[in-house]
């Protein structure tokens, strides 16, 4: 029952399901958010013969699920045999997605956020939207992640990577160069340097654009720039972005997916590419990128 994956949803990779044999659940933070659909869920996949996993930190939050534990861990396959199952919304998905990047499995999500751009069932479709899921009815897009290389290690970045003024600095000056080639000093409170995937994210806040999920690249947006004349820039996907952190005493904290991870400082600098590993979301054939961006941010259209 699985279909082939649409032209607008082919910016990796794009391929066809299988029918679930297991899957690894994961829920929201906050155990009350999906503690009400948990059963329905449970039900759904024993009744389609599906082995449940999950993490022991998903039994710490629901004791419920502790007959379902996975002790000794999983190597996940490609393919959709084996599903991410992740019930919450989208900064779920993306704990999901980097959780098992490069594993080849496919994440779906069940919308308990308050956007869910990244999930593809709706809890009033709760049962209809995983029996289809289950069924192998659903496309798996390969999307790609930054890889940062600093002093501090290497780190991966599945939606975002800033850098944000710290401590008690008032602004940061931050310059950058791509490929190696000097382009400016930017004075402002940071910036935000976003995958396809995370350009509807922080980067949409701080005035990027969305980007494609078919579009290979990465990009750029300076967050408060003090220049009128700084904008935006999207990155080649096989070019790298190297940003020193030009302020005379004041760091740069660095987040990575919206998590605290260190700092950039003075004089220091670190290189972005597009060269983290694929992770993979599964979505059903008919909802493109462009009608979620419509569901999910755009006004109503006229009949």
């Amino acid at each position: 029952m699985a279909q082939a994956a649409p032209r607008d949803h082919a910016p990796i990779t794009a391929a066809q399901a299988a029918p679930t044999k297991r899957a690894v659940l994961l829920t929201h933070r906050a155990p009350e958010v999906t503690r009400g659909t948990l059963p329905t869920v449970l039900s759904l996949l024993e009744e389609a013969g599906v082995q449940v996993l999950v993490p022991a930190a998903e039994v710490v939050k629901h004791p419920t699920l502790a007959p379902y534990q996975s002790r000794d861990g999983v190597q996940l396959v490609p393919g959709g045999e084996d599903l991410i199952l992740v019930l919450g919304g989208d900064g779920s998905i993306l704990r999901a997605l980097a959780r098992e990047a490069g594993s080849g499995a496919p994440v779906i999500g069940v919308n308990h956020g308050r956007v869910g751009f990244l999930t593809s069932i709706e809890p009033r479709d709760l049962e209809r939207g995983l029996r289809r899921a289950l069924e192998g009815d659903y496309v798996i897009i390969g999307l790609p992640s930054l890889h940062v290389d600093s002093s501090d290690g290497p780190i991966d970045a599945v939606n975002d990577l800033a850098l944000l003024r710290g401590g008690e600095a008032r602004i940061t000056d931050l310059t950058y160069a791509v490929d190696g080639e000097p382009v400016a000093t930017v004075r402002a409170d940071g910036l935000v340097c976003s995958t396809p995937v995370g350009s509807t994210a922080y980067n949409l806040a701080a005035g990027g654009p969305t980007v494609s999920w078919r579009v290979r690249c990465f990009v750029v947006t300076f967050i408060a720039a003090h220049h009128l004349d700084t904008r935006p820039l999207v990155i080649g996907g096989e070019e790298s972005l190297t940003v020193t952190n030009s302020s005379v005493v004041d760091k740069a904290d660095l987040l990575v997916d919206g998590q605290l991870v260190g700092a950039l400082r003075p004089s220091r600098s670190l290189t972005v590419t597009l060269g983290g590993r694929n992770v993979h979301l599964a979505i059903f054939p008919e909802a493109s990128f462009f009608r979620r961006y419509r569901e999910k941010f755009g006004r109503a259209l006229s009949p």
